[in-house]
This record gives C-alpha cells, structure tokens and sequence, in this order.
C-alpha cells in the first residue's frame, strides 16, 4: 500500500468520525430545544385562561365603578337648594341672603310681640282698673304707703315712681330704674319684691301681675280674687 491510499484512508477515517460526532452531538440538543418550548395545544390553553382572567378581572371591578358613580348622581338633589344658590352671581346671593334674614327677624318679632301681650288675667285687672271710680280714702292711703315704703325700706338701691293710681280695689303702680345708677337690674327688682311682700298694707292684694325689665317695673294689684 502506497503513502497516497494510507493518506487518503486517514483523512475519510478523520471525516466519517467528525460527522458521526456532528450527528450525535445534534441528535442530543434536539430534545432540549423541543422541552423548552411549550406545545401548540399548551400555547392555545394558556391563552384562554389568560383571557379567562382578564374577562373575571373586568368583571369583578365593574361593581366599584357604579357603586363611585351612584353616590355623585343622588348627592345633589338632598342640597338642590344650597346648589341653587350657589350658583346665583353673589349679587344675588346677598339679597336672597337679607331677604331670608328680614323674614327670621319678622318672625321673631312676631314670636316676642305675642310674648308680651298682656294675658287674659292681665287683661281683665287693667278692664276693672280702667272701668272703676276713685275711693279717694283708700286710694290716697295705699299710694302713700308705697311712697313711705321706698323712703324708709332699707334698699340698696331706691327705684323712681313714675306712676302711682289706685281706683277702689285696684291700683297700678310703675316704677323706673334710677337715671343716674347702671348697675340697676333685676336683683334689686327682686329685692323690692321680697320687700313687699312684707309690708301690711301689701298684703291685702289678692290678686297682682307685673312685668319687668331691667329698666321699669309695672304691677297691678286688686284686693278681689
């Protein structure tokens, strides 16, 4: 055998190992590329359970979209008024404003109008009083009493007589504070009061009412029930 066979011997020996190695060594990744892959039937399957839970994700929020939207629909109409004026010019808003403070007031004044409107009882004292004649005795007597009493009761602070008329069993007598003291009020008021009601010729009334401030004091007083 000549150095050319053995030559060419070597290099088909050399060639047929690198391609069976070649062969082999692709055989054996083939497999590998195959498992990381996924399968057609595993792709599809993957996508419908992804669409699955976006379908459930979009489902499951639609109740919080309408439960945000509900509470903006309703809420206007339980302050349709404030809203109403809101939205005037403040112009307007300023005389709406006067105009509903004007009728507050008027229905105040209404309120302490009837408060001090004279009551029945009242009513009927100041009808005998008017509809009565003068016992000059008597009447000239109890007014002078009232007069010795404000001289002589020791008060701590002595009110004016504005008036002081008495007809037969009724008599009507209006005090003031004095000008010149603003500490007058309702104390002394009450004090005079307590007074009173010590004094022998006040004890024969039967019957009295009064209304005051810390300015005056008017009462009238009879002698019958």
């Amino acid at each position: 055998m000549n150095k050319n066979s053995l030559l060419a011997l070597g290099i088909g020996f050399i060639a047929g190992v690198g391609l069976t190695w070649s062969y082999f060594n692709a055989a054996s990744s083939y497999p590998e590329s195959v498992k990381s892959q996924p399968s057609y039937e595993k792709q599809k399957k993957l996508h419908t359970e992804q669409q699955s839970n976006e379908v459930l994700s979009n489902t499951g929020s639609a109740p919080e979209q309408v439960a945000s939207i509900e509470p903006a629909e309703v809420s206007p109409t339980t302050n349709s008024e404030t809203q109403m004026l809101d939205e005037l010019p403040l112009e307007e808003q300023v005389t709406q404003l006067k105009q509903q403070l004007a009728e507050q007031k008027a229905a105040l004044k209404s309120v302490l109008k009837k408060m001090r409107s004279p009551s029945d009882f009242e009513q009927i004292l100041r009808d005998k009083f008017e509809n009565q004649t003068r016992d000059e005795e008597w009447a000239y007597r109890t007014e002078m009493a009232l007069q010795d009493f404000l001289l002589t009761a020791d008060l701590s602070i002595i009110p004016d007589v504005v008036s002081a008329k008495c007809k037969k069993t009724v008599c009507e007598f209006e005090l003031a504070a004095p000008t010149d003291n603003d500490t007058f009020g309702n104390a002394q008021w009450r004090e005079l009061n307590d007074k009173l009601m010590e004094q022998e010729f006040w004890q024969q009334f039967k019957s009295t009412t009064s209304t005051s401030s810390d300015s005056e004091l008017k009462m009238l007083l009879s002698t019958e029930l």
